[in-house]
């Protein structure tokens, strides 16, 4: 058997200008970390000369690889021109469906890992992510973005660069002591909702002409998180944390609800800031707190479900 572990990832400004339809014409910008929560997907042979997949889908038997009801993981067989024996392939996900946390770029980035590594292939990250990138974006069509496969594939808080689907990435350095403060400073809560990415970013992409001032901001602010965050600056990730929240709001797509106004009013009332990761509503909210609100937020967000959440430096890897 192989195993992939891919980590998903928390957004703090940036998101949006990463997908196809701006990023080729503007260039993108995105400040993220990958965090302790994760995908694991396994890939053996199949017991039972039929491909046997395992999923948040449910369990399906294929008897070919066409008939995988499986997006990803029928794509993912694809793209590595995988023509050998029928395979068992279990995808494990820490998160719900849905999270807002970069759940489908892991997931791509996971299963083409393990696919290759069946193969004994050793994929960079970067060849990973842009694989799983093209399959997201190109292969499954719709508003997607270069985002999550980027972060997911290398791991770590990273600025990442688009030109269409051309990624650079670096590393952000922060002062000592800083790492802990800001991984401190972050609580993460299970809302309950679900939504789709998809038919948010399709909205978006529909609107994109009256959307691009927005944009345009947005990348900026991608700039401003990241001196922030390498002058240690808590105050100033907050902020950035907060206005990428704010901004989106702006833009058409399922970015905001009454149920967004209230979690957004009731943290701010604490001093702290709150963002809905990803490219719609999602499963999660993310709370900065940078001067200590963490009982004050905890006791205002008590009705809903709070994750236990870690930053990591780890990329998509093969144990």
């Amino acid at each position: 058997m192989t195993t992939a572990l891919t980590p998903l990832r928390l957004p703090f400004a940036g998101g949006l200008t990463d997908v196809k339809d701006y990023a080729g014409r503007f260039g993108g910008a995105t400040v993220s970390t990958t965090v302790d929560l994760g995908v694991r997907v396994d890939v053996a042979a199949s017991a039972t000369g039929a491909y046997e997949i395992e999923s948040v889908m449910g369990v399906q038997s294929a008897a070919t690889q066409d008939a995988i009801d499986s997006d990803l993981i029928r794509e993912a067989l694809r793209s590595v021109a995988y023509d050998g024996p029928p395979l068992g392939v279990r995808v494990e996900v820490d998160v719900v469906d849905h999270s807002g946390l970069g759940t489908s770029g892991a997931i791509t980035v996971a299963l083409l890992h393990a696919l290759r590594g069946w193969r004994g292939e050793r994929p960079t990250a970067a060849a990973l992510a842009q694989e799983a990138a093209h399959i997201e974006v190109e292969v499954m069509g719709g508003a997607s973005g270069y985002h999550d496969a980027n972060v997911c594939a290398r791991g770590g808080l990273l600025l990442l660069e688009y030109r269409g689907a051309d990624v650079e990435a670096r590393e952000l350095v922060m002062p000592a002591g800083f790492p802990e403060r800001l991984e401190t400073s972050l609580l993460l809560f299970a809302t309950g909702r679900r939504a789709s990415t998809k038919a948010s970013l399709r909205r978006l992409s529909a609107g994109m002409e009256d959307a691009l001032p927005v944009l345009h901001d947005i990348k900026r602010l991608a700039y401003v998180t990241a001196e922030a965050v390498q002058a240690g600056d808590m105050g100033g990730v907050a902020r950035c944390i907060g206005e990428q929240q704010r901004l989106k709001q702006l833009l058409p797509g399922s970015f905001v609800d009454g149920f967004v106004v209230d979690i957004g009013a009731r943290v701010a009332a604490t001093g702290a800031v709150a963002q809905f990761p990803g490219g719609k509503i999602g499963g999660y909210v993310l709370v900065c707190c940078p001067d200590g609100q963490q009982t004050e937020v905890r006791r205002t967000l008590s009705a809903l479900a709070e994750v236990p959440l870690s930053l990591s430096r780890l990329g998509s890897r093969l144990v």
